[in-house]
């Protein structure tokens, strides 16, 4: 393996869905950095689950040893198939930048608040009902409307609905649970409308940060529905929440989303696969080699993972088993 300067190059592979932007970016940065980079499509994957001879294929070619590093990028929409790619990498005794089980509490929204509830991180009342016969007392609770639904799990700001009056809220929940699928309400913050905080946290520090702003009067402030984004300031407080957040579910790249309220910064959201490129990205907005920070993560990482420091098996808050990373 080759040495850079005193620094020791990895091999990254980078756990993905497509190609994009964004991946070019971290292969640029891999690559800059000196070290040997490849995209990995998780559909192109099949593993051999076994005591004696476990193995890890790719494009039909057993992959068992190659990489130093796994940098997980993985989309929605493959989330099940690629986080079981990624937990074999695990099991195989791969550096990860972050693990499964933190990108599942990012995407899974309840669960994402009932850590930070525990680290006592601010954030919108939120209040959830299975059955609809629950829903007159959470609205109760919840006070005046507006109130925001979510889906459970989403990204981008869709499946994020307002619900002007508690017959709209009531609808929309009922409509949701008749299709099966989990939703959220909660608290509006009225002086945060249509504008929010992109924090990046990556390894437990924030390195960029920008505020987005809705054009269209819509209450989400998402580049994807048509928002603008602009370099910002962040207050001291804005910034450790959103690294508070992030060390809430253990995750070590993260995208976290935050308002500005009367009562101060609140959390709204934490994304574990955070875009940082385009016209209104991150990298653009900030002037901020935001790849580059990740790729320095991944190299600093695996180093601390092979003086034993990484990643290891540990009880969660929930006294489950798990893998996480340690910074």
């Amino acid at each position: 393996m080759k040495i850079i300067i005193g620094r020791r190059a990895i091999h990254i592979g980078i756990l993905a869905t497509h190609k994009n932007e964004e991946i070019q970016r971290l292969e640029d940065a891999a690559k800059a950095a000196g070290h040997e980079v490849k995209t990995l499509d998780v559909k192109e994957f099949g593993v051999h689950i076994s005591l004696c001879k476990p193995e890890i294929r790719y494009g039909g070619k057993s992959v068992e040893g190659e990489f130093d590093a796994i940098i997980p990028r993985i989309d929605i929409p493959y989330t099940s198939i690629g986080f079981k790619i990624l937990r074999q990498f695990q099991a195989a005794g791969v550096y990860v930048v972050d693990t499964a089980y933190s990108l599942e509490l990012a995407r899974n929204k309840l669960r994402c608040l009932q850590y930070l509830q525990k680290q006592e991180v601010q954030f919108p009342a939120t209040g959830f009902s299975y059955a609809s016969k629950g829903y007159d007392s959470i609205i109760r609770l919840m006070g005046q409307p507006p109130f925001v639904i979510k889906l459970n799990e989403g990204t981008q700001g869709t499946g994020v609905f307002l619900a002007d009056d508690e017959k709209t809220a009531r609808n929309l929940l009922k409509t949701f649970a008749q299709l099966d699928t989990e939703v959220m309400l909660q608290e509006f913050i009225q002086e945060s409308q249509g504008e929010d905080l992109r924090c990046f946290v990556v390894g437990g520090k924030v390195v960029a940060a920008m505020r987005r702003k809705s054009q269209d009067g819509d209450f989400r402030a998402n580049i994807s529905l048509g928002g603008h984004a602009y370099d910002v300031d962040l207050t001291d407080e804005e910034r450790d929440i959103s690294i508070k957040a992030a060390e809430a579910i253990k995750l070590n790249v993260a995208g976290v989303d935050v308002i500005r309220s009367e009562r101060g910064p609140l959390v709204i959201e934490i994304n574990g696969a955070p875009d940082f490129t385009g016209e209104y990205g991150l990298e653009k907005i900030s002037g901020v080699d935001v790849a580059g920070e990740i790729i320095k993560y991944a190299e600093e990482g695996k180093a601390r993972y092979d003086r034993g420091e990484g990643v290891w098996l540990e009880p969660d808050t929930d006294l489950t088993p798990q893998l996480v990373n340690k910074a």
